[in-house]
């Protein structure tokens, strides 16, 4: 074996290592595709803190399940349109197959929000996606009648749990529970969507300074309200005013919690003949 038989290998031998090394890169980025866009709905209500999920599938079977081929979540903070990217090794897709994207809304772990109708992602169209999604299926019979708890006053948490207000809504409009500080009635209009209330009426008890700031905050959101919008799950129902922003955010209750609030809404002195609403309950001045 030569010298220069010798150099001319080595020199083909590292120019071969320094060509893989500057194409594996290159080679490894050109196979992973990009999809970019935003997911959104059309209903007009609040979104609370909630995850994203988005997924890439084959729906070249139309009667088999669509597997997934990729899939990306993130964590939402903000209101609709949220963006997402969602990356892909390209060496999945097959030719003469057809792919599509789908995304779900999750709250507290439940679908809030899903894909009812197909995306397909089409080549070429990586970026600028939209994704509309809507309202999860919930009950034909859904509606704010029940026991329910505060979690939120408008944009602020009831941070005491036990001084949470609760109210418990009746067939008939009839409201009763608690404000934070004192019992309260009133009497609830619904008609679809829109719910109003009456004056609040309250007992007339002393609070502590944070329990009456509680009390005044929920009286004035409560009488702002204008709409209501029940999660798909049920448990959650989200007061609005006119301007659909969320007034109170309330949790649902077992069916016993309601006794609870009847006895605070409405305090007796034990004699029957003088336990009437008017003169236990007035109207707030608050």
């Amino acid at each position: 074996m030569t010298p220069s038989f010798l150099r001319r290998s080595l020199l083909v031998a590292t120019l071969c290592g320094v060509s893989a090394a500057v194409l594996s890169p290159l080679s490894a980025q050109a196979a992973t595709t990009t999809l970019r866009g935003n997911v959104t709905y059309r209903e007009r209500m609040a979104l609370p803190p909630s995850v994203v999920e988005v997924r890439l599938l084959d729906i070249s079977l139309a009667d088999a399940k669509a597997p997934v081929l990729a899939r990306t979540s993130l964590r939402a903070t903000r209101q609709v349109p949220i963006p997402f990217t969602l990356k892909f090794n390209r060496a999945l897709l097959k030719a003469g197959h057809s792919y599509a994207l789908e995304a779900t809304i999750f709250v507290e772990g439940r679908p809030w929000f899903i894909t009812t109708t197909q995306n397909p992602v089409r080549a070429g169209n990586t970026s600028n996606i939209t994704l509309v999604l809507s309202r999860a299926s919930a009950s034909a019979t859904a509606s704010p009648i029940g026991t329910w708890k505060a979690e939120r006053l408008g944009d602020a948490p009831v941070t005491e749990s036990s001084k949470a207000p609760t109210v418990s809504i009746e067939e008939d409009g009839t409201v009763s529970g608690f404000s934070g500080c004192n019992g309260v009635r009133s009497k609830a209009t619904l008609e679809g969507a829109t719910i109003t209330f009456g004056p609040m009426m309250t007992t007339r008890m002393a609070c502590l300074p944070q329990a009456m700031a509680t009390e005044q905050l929920f009286l004035k959101n409560m009488e702002a309200t204008r709409g209501w919008h029940l999660a798909p799950t049920g448990d959650v129902l989200a007061l609005v005013d006119a301007q659909d922003k969320p007034t109170v955010v309330f949790r649902r209750q077992p069916n016993d919690a309601s006794e609870g609030a009847s006895n605070k809404a409405a305090p007796t002195s034990g004699n029957p003949a003088t336990d009437t609403l008017p003169a236990q309950i007035a109207p707030t001045s608050r």
